[in-house]
């Protein structure tokens, strides 16, 4: 595709920078002036490169998504006659809902009248502008729009048309197009037209379920013959003889479908203009082109004009009961009357239905001058940036919801950026696509932007609001905007309406005020505002000013796309490292990352959020009629204010209700007004906590799932709704009672309220996704408005409930009402299974650490809300019968994950929330933490060096006899950064206190001690050998224990002492390497890092491989564990939910067998990049304008994406870069790249399979003092050789594992685990479903090799196994409940049993406890470092029941006899061929593993023995095999 010209000027002029440097190879070091003189150049080179390579990716992605339909005939009209021919005859349809006949109505319709058949929308422009293929489509099938429109009384001229008088009104017109498309899809379903139409369903049309249309699915050609007879009814006969030739007939596949929308016939003529001359001229010449139909028209007076103007109430069926007003008398009513109890959405959605042509002829008249007429498929930028919009808006999930795009609505805006000339006719795709997200992101569409947050007058934030609000018009052609709407007769008629004296001056203004509500989500304060109507909505109007495209479009999604753009334009502008998406060093990375970001990746409803809650809808329906008969009969007799009426006790719940939603039924439709109610209230409530929430709608669905569309059509589907990743509601004709299908009457009724999306097994409920702000989520206190005002008084009250807003006083003195969430909310739950609920009370479970990691008051409050408002509600429960299932508590999806790695609260019904020493791991990391520092003092304290004068000679001594004094105590263990799946319990035997039962206690330490290390003062009295600098360190470790022992001899050195050395326990045992001490009750192992022996390797000139190990060996576990500690630390501290993420990730490595193979080093790398890939900063000139990617702020979400990294990460071709604190550069970024893919080489199989790069991983490092930029003075060039840049940047935590067929492995499992938890969460949870994805399955344990089975006494946690774990949250007492997590803790805490002992006051046990008693990870170190080269050994290091082995592939190919290799080995049984005679033999390999591991294995199985395959075979030749396979199949047949 060519590109366009202003892109070509934009790529020369960029290419023009550029200034060739020949002499780059001959100069490898350069001055600051010519450093500084070339960013200017790389910077222009990287710019070009990115658009050139974002210009031929989007270029090949036109190229694979166009869709055309030959031959164009979209301009054709049908005619479809409906089911009699007699007009005297007529059709009747009833709708009772109940079976009661007091609600039930029904209504005649005529027959003989011709139905008008129209193709609209993408179907019906030019060039097909919108319509793309399947791939391009969200994997779902084309659907080609055709409108099928009834006429009206005028059109007909004889009164007899389908609509007519005032049918507007009331839902009379929505009812009788609804049962007219249910009698045509009867008429259409029969079986006479089965063979032509296919299968045929109901569905929403845009998502409206006011509105009902017809999917027609055409019949496959594969399932029809030639005289048109399904191919299905006939018998088959006789079988289908292997090989023949209808086994090859290729089956035909479905490939678009087609929607049915009904609409009303327009009349247009044009009106004569009393304007100038000029202007008649423009109307003139445009109003005779036969194409163009944009001018002024009129109805005829079906619906009078006046009817369409936003502040009118057009459906008022809930408020109104006597006839007259049944009927729609107008009454002379003041403006800001009209205003409250105007429909505008309704008025819309009567518009919608008439403008279905005048839509599509807009957008084709704006086609028309951009493109040629002459070409068989004519294509434009208009066309192009439509299909980049439509992809971009699918992969987000904003496309073909309820609230969010269509394909028509982003033509409109495009048609509004190309006559305003905001999009000029010579620019590119790129360009064009770049022009809409500015438009859409930096324009204030509901007018929250510049709201005060201190405002706290309704009145007030809506005038605010309508002032910044802005709103559009699409111009006429030739005119421009404001011509367009002085010369609009409908916007003359606004202004000679005699009952607008007092409203909004022109049109437009009244636009905007009817679609402004109070409503302020974004406020600290909006929960004093009051507001009962969620009527907001963006305008664009058409050139008649009657139909606002926008009008459908929910608050909620206008927040979320804005963002989405926000963020799309910083990736097209460069900014992609600020956003953590591009990876530096290059054009084509970051080009790559932008184009990969925009329109591949797919972030959809199920991915973008941080917490989903579903909401019953079971009790909606009553609560609605309640809030109607308390209000006095409708959802329009009250204000929008708080109200100064005062309520009882009795009708406490209906008023509050009644208070902040329920108002727009009329306006918005029962439905829609449910589901804008519960977001919106929600937000008032939520206040800062969050920064989106948003419902779930059709268009969200898994885009990689085919759902059986493609091979759909058949006679089996057709009573089948449709599945596709749109998800919207169908039903099918056929199999369908008839009662059920006039279900979709826009009357209220006593339903409840439809979900968005299709038939789920929860369907009762809505799905609510949160986006939690970790910083504000913890506000436990919600301060109300002062005292003088009443209305946010009143607005808080009926907001947050009586009982929970009560009279406080804070200590400014202030006296005010406050909500505050210290106490859990209790809900009742069915079963103990569903939700999380404990057993006994029924209590949804509260975990330590809820409120830190997911976000605990958020859910809390979003109980209370839901509860209070949607749910609950004394008249209700007691309409329901005893034995009514009660609905799901409402609370976070997946919560009980939590249970995992924290304990459960308990929470007594009269006292506050208690929980055992074992329940809060925060606690323990800070107890943990806490003694960590004391041992820092003691040992730094008593290390200083004094002057000795008692001899009468000036000696340097210390307290524990140590020649140089502690420097500095550095931690290294996980348990110090709040990693440790299990925090350390403190012992009784090593200096702690006893947390558990007294009696007994566990002789060892189950894990591993706690690792630091001490660096010592700089000295120059250590040796100069490396021997000698062993032993310096060594005799160092010894003093240090001897000097603590002779202390506590001594009795101390102190009051200072006294307490620190009565915390020293336990044996203090010495090794060449390490000091193993127990203090406070903790197993401590200290390492001594000696500077000077580092310096001294660094000087040798010609160092041997056994000092280049030891060299790096110690740089990885002094210099680089400390800065990793530093590093993850930092990060852990600043999101508090990453640890936790880091210690579930963990809990599932161990649970499928990988431990040690992925360390937690390089977990924690792994979620320290999911936290600190994005920046949380707003760096928009709109504050108001979030960031979609954002850090998670719950562990659900975070270990989601932990599993989504582990298995999308493209490991063979990326490296993955964790800077989080931006020390790696531009540069760097590009050196470590060029490394990489040095390393790989080009089939891609050479170096660390899993290729992770962090600031310390610089092989300067040990010249740091702490951290450096590297490559700040270099300018490397992107042609540099490889061997320039080695030992620059390299893996040092996974440079050795994991191995890649256990890395391929993880990924697989982090897939289906990822997919099954996502799953749990779109289907909801019951019961402890996602706990698959912690556990091995049978099926999985026989594809290893061979299984090996642990002796059960040296398993010490059960709880924790691979393949039976421990999930149930079950009560010891009547007032503890344990959870998976406590009950893990007290068997560690106990030990085993062969080792406990019991605690007697007079009887000192600490000299035999142990440090470490890890005996089966000391086996299976063992195992792999003997059999490495035979098998890859797998296991769980917290209940390791089961050691795995998987047979390495060349370990089992034949090879030449050598004596020297003979071990396990035997003679080829079969064919020898060449020099292999000898085959590695499994019986006696796994008889000497069997050997090695008798002690702790019981015994071992195996799967695979490599026995009947241990030889190649020859080929044979094709005949004989062909006759064996005849053989085998005569032989089954007999």
């Amino acid at each position: 595709m060519p590109a366009a010209p202003q892109e070509d000027a934009a790529l020369m002029a960029a290419s023009q920078l550029i200034i060739p440097n020949s002499s780059s190879n001959n100069t490898t070091k350069r001055d600051k002036s010519s450093s500084s003189s070339s960013e200017p150049n790389n910077s222009a080179t990287n710019a070009l490169a990115r658009s050139n390579l974002l210009r031929l990716e989007t270029s090949e992605l036109l190229q694979e998504s166009f869709l055309h339909i030959h031959p164009p005939h979209a301009n054709t009209k049908g005619e479809y006659e409906s089911g009699s021919q007699d007009k005297s005859a007529h059709y009747e349809a009833k709708w009772a809902p109940n079976n009661n006949p007091l609600t039930s109505w029904s209504f005649p319709f005529q027959g003989g009248s011709t139905l008008t058949l129209h193709p609209i929308g993408s179907f019906a422009h030019i060039g097909n502008a919108g319509l793309s293929n399947r791939h391009a489509n969200g994997n779902v099938l084309p659907m080609l729009d055709v409108a099928v429109l009834v006429n009206n009384d005028d059109s007909d001229g004889d009164g007899g048309g389908f609509v007519g008088g005032k049918d507007y009104l009331n839902h009379r017109y929505t009812d009788k197009r609804n049962i007219l498309a249910v009698h045509i899809a009867k008429q259409l379903s029969q079986k006479k037209h089965r063979s032509k139409i296919g299968a045929v369903h109901l569905t929403n049309i845009f998502g409206d379920s006011r509105k009902v249309g017809l999917v027609l699915t055409p019949p496959l050609l594969d399932n029809v013959d030639n005289g048109g007879e399904s191919l299905n009814n006939k018998k088959k006969k006789g079988k289908r003889k292997r090989g023949g030739g209808e086994s090859k007939k290729k089956k035909d596949k479905l490939r678009f479908r087609i929607r049915l929308v009904f609409g009303v016939k327009q009349e247009q003529v044009n009106v004569p203009n009393n304007n100038s001359s000029h202007d008649n001229a423009d109307s003139d010449e445009y109003s005779s082109s036969s194409d163009d139909e944009e001018e002024a028209t009129s109805w005829n007076s079906w619906i009078p004009r006046s009817r369409f103007l936003p502040n009118r109430n057009n459906n008022r069926s809930s408020s109104t009961t006597t006839k007259q007003q049944h009927d729609g008398e107008h009454t002379n009513e003041n403006s800001s009357s009209n205003i409250l109890n105007s429909t505008p959405h309704y008025t819309n959605s009567l518009a919608e239905d008439i403008h279905l042509l005048s839509t599509s002829h807009l957008i084709s008249s704006t086609l028309m001058t951009l493109t040629s007429t002459a070409s068989t498929n004519p294509t434009s930028s208009f066309h192009e940036t439509l299909l980049l919009l439509k992809v971009w808006a699918l992969q987000r999930g904003f496309l073909r919801g309820h609230d969010g795009f269509t394909t028509t609505t982003l033509a409109i805006l495009l048609v509004y950026l190309y006559r305003t000339k905001a999009i000029g006719k010579r620019m590119g795709c790129i360009q064009a696509f770049t022009t809409f997200m500015k438009f859409w992101s930096e324009n204030d569409w509901l007018g929250e932007d510049s709201i005060d947050s201190k405002t706290s007058s309704a009145a007030a934030v809506r005038e605010g609001k309508m002032k910044k609000k802005t709103a559009f018009v699409i111009p006429t052609k030739g005119k421009t905007e404001s011509q367009t709407i002085a010369h609009c007769p409908q916007s003359r008629l606004y202004l000679d309406d005699s009952t607008n004296n007092n409203g909004p001056r022109t049109l437009l203004d009244c636009f905007k005020a009817c679609y402004t509500s109070s409503s302020t989500s974004s406020s600290s304060s909006s929960s004093s505002i009051p507001n009962d109507s969620h009527i907001d909505s963006p305008i664009l109007l058409d050139p008649t000013m009657t139909l606002n495209y926008l009008a459908r479009l929910s608050p909620s999604f206008v927040r979320e796309s804005r963002a989405e753009a926000y963020t799309a334009l910083r990736y097209i502008h460069g900014h992609e490292q600020e956003l953590g998406g591009g990876s530096g060093g290059g054009g084509e990375i970051g080009g790559n990352s932008v184009f990969h970001k925009l329109f591949l990746e797919t972030n959809r409803f199920w991915t973008r959020y941080d917490a989903y809650v579903r909401v019953p809808l079971g009790a909606v329906p009553k609560i609605m009629m309640m809030n109607m008969i308390d209000n006095g009969g409708g959802g329009g007799g009250t204000s929008s204010g708080g109200g100064k009426k005062k309520h009882g006790k009795k009708n406490a719940s209906a008023a509050t209700s009644s208070a902040v939603w329920g108002q727009d039924v009329d306006n918005l439709g029962y439905d829609e007004s449910v589901c804008r109610s519960v977001v919106e209230v929600l937000s008032r409530a939520l206040g800062d906590r969050v920064t989106a929430i948003r419902a779930f709608t059709c268009g969200n669905g898994d885009i990689t799932n085919n759902g059986g569309d493609a091979d759909g059509g058949g006679e089996e589907d057709a009573s089948k709704s449709i599945v596709d990743s749109d998800q919207c509601q169908t039903i099918p004709i056929r199999g369908t009672s008839s009662s059920s299908l006039f279900g979709y009457a826009a009357r209220i009724g006593e339903r409840p309220p439809m979900s968005p999306v299709a038939a789920t097994p929860s369907s009762s409920s809505l799905v609510v996704g949160i986006r939690i702000d970790p910083n504000t989520s913890r506000r436990i206190v919600d301060r109300g408005p002062p005292a003088e005002d009443v209305e946010g008084s009143n607005a808080f009250v009926a907001l947050w409930g009586e009982q929970q807003a009560q009279l406080r006083r804070f200590q400014d003195g202030a006296i005010v009402r406050a909500v505050v969430w210290n106490n859990a909310v209790q809900q009742p739950s069915p079963s103990a299974s569903a939700a999380g609920s404990s057993s006994g009370r029924g209590d949804i479970v509260q975990f330590s650490g809820m409120d830190r990691s997911m976000g605990g008051i958020v859910e809390r409050i979003v109980q209370h809300i839901v509860k209070l408002h949607f749910t609950d509600g004394k008249k209700v429960m007691k309409k329901q019968r005893k034995d009514a299932i009660m609905p799901n508590p409402v609370a976070f999806e997946l919560r009980n994950m939590i249970s995992f790695i924290d304990g459960v609260v308990a929470v007594a019904p009269s006292s506050s929330p208690s929980s055992s020493p074992f329940s809060d791991s925060l606690a323990l990391h800070k107890n943990v933490m806490s003694a960590f520092d004391s041992l820092s003092d003691f040992l730094r304290r008593n290390t200083a060096n004094t002057y000795e004068t008692s001899v009468g000679k000036n000696k340097k001594v210390s307290k524990l006899g140590l020649p140089l004094s502690v420097d500095e105590v550095e931690p290294l263990s996980p348990c110090l950064r709040y990693s440790a799946l299990f925090p350390p319990v403190p012992h009784p035997l090593l200096g702690g206190s006893a947390s558990g039962d007294e009696r007994k206690v566990s002789g060892a330490n189950v894990g591993s001690p706690i690792l630091i290390q001490i660096r010592f003062e700089g000295s120059s009295k250590w040796p100069t050998s490396l021997n000698a600098m062993g032993a310096a360190k060594c005799a160092m470790l010894v003093q240090l224990a001897e000097g603590i022992e002779q202390m506590k001899q001594e009795g101390g050195g102190g009051n200072d002492n006294a307490a620190d050395l009565d915390s020293f326990g336990g044996p203090m045992d010495v090794t060449p390497n390490y000091l193993d001490i127990g203090y406070r009750g903790y197993s401590w192992r200290i390492i001594v890092r000696a500077d000077q022996e580092l310096r001294m390797l660094r000087s040798l000139r010609n160092p041997t491989q056994e000092a280049q190990a030891l060299r790096l060996s110690l740089i990885n576990r002094h210099i680089r564990g400390a800065m990793h500690h530093s590093l993850i630390h930092a990060v852990h501290t600043r999101h508090p939910s990453a640890s936790s993420v880091v210690r579930l990730a963990h809990r599932w490595v161990a649970s499928h067998m990988l431990s040690d193979m992925i360390s937690t080093d390089a977990i924690e790398l792994m979620v320290a990049k999911i936290y600190t890939e994005t920046t949380t900063e707003k760096k928009s000139s709109n504050s108001k304008i979030g960031l979609i990617d954002t850090p998670p702020s719950t562990v659900v979400a975070g270990f989601l994406r932990f599993l989504r990294l582990l298995s999308t990460h493209d490991w063979a071709r990326e490296p993955l870069i964790v800077d989080p604190q931006n020390h790696i550069t531009s540069q760097d970024r590009g050196l470590i790249h060029a490394q990489f893919n040095a390393i790989r080489g080009p089939e891609l199989k050479n170096g660390p399979s899993m290729y992770i790069v962090s600031p310390a991983d610089y092989d300067g490092v040990e010249e740091m003092a702490g951290s450096k930029v590297v490559g700040e003075n270099e300018n490397t060039p992107p042609g540099v050789p490889a061997d320039a840049m080695e030992k620059v940047w390299a893996p040092t935590i996974t440079a050795n594992f994991p191995e890649k067929v256990v890395l391929s492995r993880a990924a697989a499992l982090a897939k289906c685990s990822h997919n099954h938890l996502t799953s749990c969460v779109m289907n909801g949870n019951v019961g402890n479903g996602w706990v698959a994805a912690f556990q091995e399955s049978s099926a999985s344990l026989t594809s290893y090799s061979a299984l090996l089975r642990v002796d059960t006494s040296y398993i010490t946690d059960p709880g924790c196994s691979s393949t039976n774990a421990d999930c149930a949250i079950g009560a010891t007492s009547s007032a503890n409940e344990n959870g998976p997590f406590e009950k893990s803790l007290q068997k560690r805490y106990a030990g085993p049993k062969e080792l406990r002992k019991k605690h007697y006051k007079n009887l000192v046990l600490e000299k035999d406890t142990l440090h470490e008693w890890q005996p089966v990870k000391a086996l299976v170190k063992a195992l792999r470092s003997k059999y490495n080269d035979y098998a890859v050994f797998f296991y769980n290091e917290f209940a390791p029941d089961v050691i795995a082995m998987i047979w390495r592939p060349d370990a089992f190919k034949p090879q030449p006899f050598s004596a020297i290799v003979s071990e396990f080995k035997r003679p080829v049984a079969e064919i020898w061929k060449d020099d292999s005679l000898v085959i590695t033999s499994t019986d006696d390999l796994m008889a000497e593993i069997g050997h090695f591991s008798r002690n702790l294995v019981s015994n071992f199985k195996v799967f695979d023995d490599k026995k009947p395959d241990d030889a190649p075979r020859e080929k044979q030749p094709k005949k004989s095999r062909k006759t064996e396979d005849d053989e085998s199949s005569e032989s089954e047949e007999e």
